[in-house]
């Protein structure tokens, strides 16, 4: 990632927030790396920023390493602005953020996605990571069904993230206003979507323990296709399905005879 991919992408949410007529914008941030650092530096900034963590509630809100923060920043104000780009330009690479635009009051918001981030598949109940930049974009192409997929994307204007090439990704939401009382619940999740799950996560580990090139997010969408069509072809084990995905990418880049 480059400076000029960040300049892009930040003008980009800007100008979108000018569209809307939005003087705010949003992001998660996962706090799974730096936790302690991160949540020093959201409350080192003046005026303050508007923060809320995600798992309020849930058996894992003890554990500050892994609670996700909802930030609200004021694009109208240049230190919040500042300390926005500044985040960006130093955790990109390793700490992708995830960011949106909605004018859901800040609170109302962060109660919604704080209900998202539960999943239940059969009688096992866990921790739901709708909020990464990595794994949004399938969520929303392969496993959640429309219904599902309308509690991530009614409340935003926009969702946005920078993919694995550093490209900036826009991807508009529905822009609804809030039902009352708006308490979701843990998303269920059946095990055809727990299976396309699986493959995303599959495909990241495959894709990241392989050495950096400039498509990077193209080796991604290929191992996450391949690993679908090993689910579906009863590939269970995961060395074969790794395997499977590796020959598919390694056939899709070898160089014409």
């Amino acid at each position: 990632m480059t400076a000029t991919h960040i300049d892009t992408w930040f003008k980009l949410l800007e100008d979108s927030c000018v569209d809307a007529a939005i003087s705010s914008i949003d992001l998660i941030i996962d706090q799974a790396r730096n936790a302690d650092f991160l949540l020093r530096s959201v409350l080192s900034v003046e005026p303050p920023l508007l923060w809320h963590p995600l798992f309020s509630g849930l058996a894992e809100e003890g554990d500050d390493d892994l609670v996700p923060l909802l930030v609200r920043v004021d694009l109208a104000q240049p230190l919040q602005r500042f300390w926005l780009i500044n985040l960006i330009e130093h955790y990109q690479n390793n700490l992708p953020l995830l960011l949106l635009a909605s004018r859901w009051p800040f609170e109302t918001l962060a109660e919604h996605f704080g209900a998202c981030a539960e999943a239940r598949h059969g009688n096992d109940l866990g921790l739901f990571r709708f909020y990464s930049a990595r794994l949004l974009p399938q969520l929303l192409s392969h496993v959640l069904d429309p219904e599902q997929q309308q509690l991530l994307l009614r409340p935003v204007v926009f969702w946005s993230w920078l993919d694995r090439d550093g490209a900036p990704q826009y991807l508009p939401g529905e822009d609804t206003a809030p039902a009352h009382p708006e308490a979701p619940g843990p998303i269920v999740l059946d095990d055809l979507q727990m299976a396309a799950l699986r493959c995303a996560g599959e495909a990241s580990q495959l894709v990241d323990n392989l050495p950096r090139t400039s498509n990077a997010e193209q080796r991604f969408q290929t191992c996450f296709a391949a690993l679908l069509e090993a689910s579906q072809a009863g590939l269970l084990l995961k060395p074969e399905r790794a395997a499977f995905a590796l020959a598919r990418l390694h056939g899709q880049e070898k160089p014409d005879a």
